[in-house]
């Protein structure tokens, strides 16, 4: 019985990566699809202020959710784990007051503080305008996350996929149909996104019978899903910095121009890192689950496979983009950015040790409350910003985001054997 109770997990999870795999080359399709047509409807220069403010909109997003995206499919699967439907409903209702209420707080400090944060981010205080359609767009969001974090939570790695490919669609759709410049194209995807967001809310509610009710039976609740995730916000904050940074540092020691070079480089290395981060999609809920129904050890041994099979594709990705990086650039982007080769050559290699970070972040959230993978984000993003501080050229700022990925995937390994020397 256990050992066809065992089958069955294994089964599931090869069919929920298969989902989960198709559904990523869509969305990475879709991907490619929208940033060709922003390179070549924008000049280089707007298209790195466009990718300065995707950075700044992910990085306000990801506060919105006061780190819900982790928070939400670990406890659902506890409660599903459980069989309390009643603690799920309370999980659910919790997580979205707090995205709610955080949204609210985090948008009236943003719109005070315009001036501040747009010189902050662009070094030019004339793009603090673009804070409401900033503030939409990852509002939207967040509600985006939400459901599809709860969907992760119940193991519907279908309506997960869908999701993330509905939203790619609303982003490519106006932006081809409209031709607006940067500030009108993103006040538009902000209100598609929030309008469609809370569709989904909706859904979720109706299909689970919820109310805010709930809220005032729900205080253990809330108290609970507070004391795991804000912990982890910083370290979702310096996540997302990692790109914003490199691109406010580049351009005020580089210029406007050097910025969408390196967009460029980046933009390929994004481009390939969502396919290591599909297995942590589907490892937070499975671990979160093991500890209740014994089966961390089989758990483990897949992450260990997967680890070696993740080297072997890095390797393969890296090998490819040294030989055919030009040609990538011209297709994705256009002929203009060729001159960025020399960067994604030595921004290529981190998709090594970055790909061993993704693989293990969300099995370490999964498996302890103490917020592992923020300390390490936060030592790396110190050495990385001072990397780029002291980087006297372009091509060196590559050689820096290399060398914090290097520490980040090293840190990752380490405190995940020490996490693991108790299961025998």
């Amino acid at each position: 019985m256990k050992k066809d109770y065992r089958k069955k997990i294994s089964e599931g999870f090869y069919k929920d990566l298969f989902i989960t795999f198709l559904g990523q080359i869509v969305v990475m399709v879709l991907s490619f699809v929208l940033n060709k047509i922003i390179s070549n409807q924008y000049s280089v220069s707007d298209f790195g202020i466009y990718n300065l403010l995707k950075r700044q909109i992910s990085v306000i997003t990801f506060v919105m959710l006061m780190a819900m995206g982790i928070t939400i499919p670990k406890y659902i699967s506890e409660a599903l784990a459980k069989k309390s439907n009643l603690l799920l409903k309370k999980y659910l209702v919790s997580s979205l007051g707090i995205i709610l209420v955080v949204s609210v707080l985090i948008s009236l400090v943003s719109i005070i503080w315009r001036n501040e944060l747009s010189y902050l981010i662009f070094a030019d205080t004339s793009f603090r305008n673009y804070m409401i359609p900033s503030l939409l767009y990852s509002f939207g969001s967040a509600l985006i996350a939400y459901s599809f974090s709860y969907y992760r939570g119940i193991n519907n790695f279908v309506r997960y996929a869908i999701i993330n490919i509905i939203m790619q669609i609303f982003l490519i759709v106006p932006t081809i149909l409209f031709r607006l410049d940067l500030f009108n194209i993103h006040f538009t995807w902000g209100i598609i996104l929030v309008v469609y967001g809370l569709s989904e809310v909706i859904v979720i509610f109706y299909k689970n019978k919820l109310h805010f009710g709930l809220l005032s039976k729900s205080c253990l609740e809330i108290k609970e899903l507070w004391t795991y995730s804000w912990p982890r916000v910083p370290g979702e904050f310096v996540l997302f910095a990692f790109n914003l940074v490199p691109l406010m540092v580049i351009g005020g020691k580089f210029g406007a121009e050097q910025v969408g070079y390196f967009s460029a480089a980046i933009s390929i290395n994004s481009l390939i890192t969502p396919f290591f981060g599909l297995v942590g999609t589907i490892l937070l809920p499975l671990v979160s689950r093991s500890k209740f129904d014994n089966t961390e050890k089989e758990v483990n041994q897949k992450i260990k496979i997967l680890g070696y099979i993740y080297v072997g594709i890095s390797i393969l990705a890296i090998l490819f983009v040294t030989i055919f990086g030009k040609y990538i650039l011209i297709i994705l982007l256009n002929h203009n950015y060729i001159k960025s080769m020399t960067i994604v050559k030595l921004t290529i290699f981190s998709i090594l040790p970055n790909s061993i970070y993704l693989l293990l972040r969300n099995p370490i959230d999964a498996k302890s409350k103490f917020p592992y993978n923020t300390i390490i984000l936060i030592f790396t993003f110190v050495i990385y910003t001072i990397a780029l501080l002291l980087a006297p050229s372009i091509e060196m700022s590559g050689v820096a985001m290399t060398i914090a990925y290097i520490f980040l995937g090293g840190a990752s390994i380490f405190i995940w054997i020490k996490m693991n020397k108790t299961i025998e």
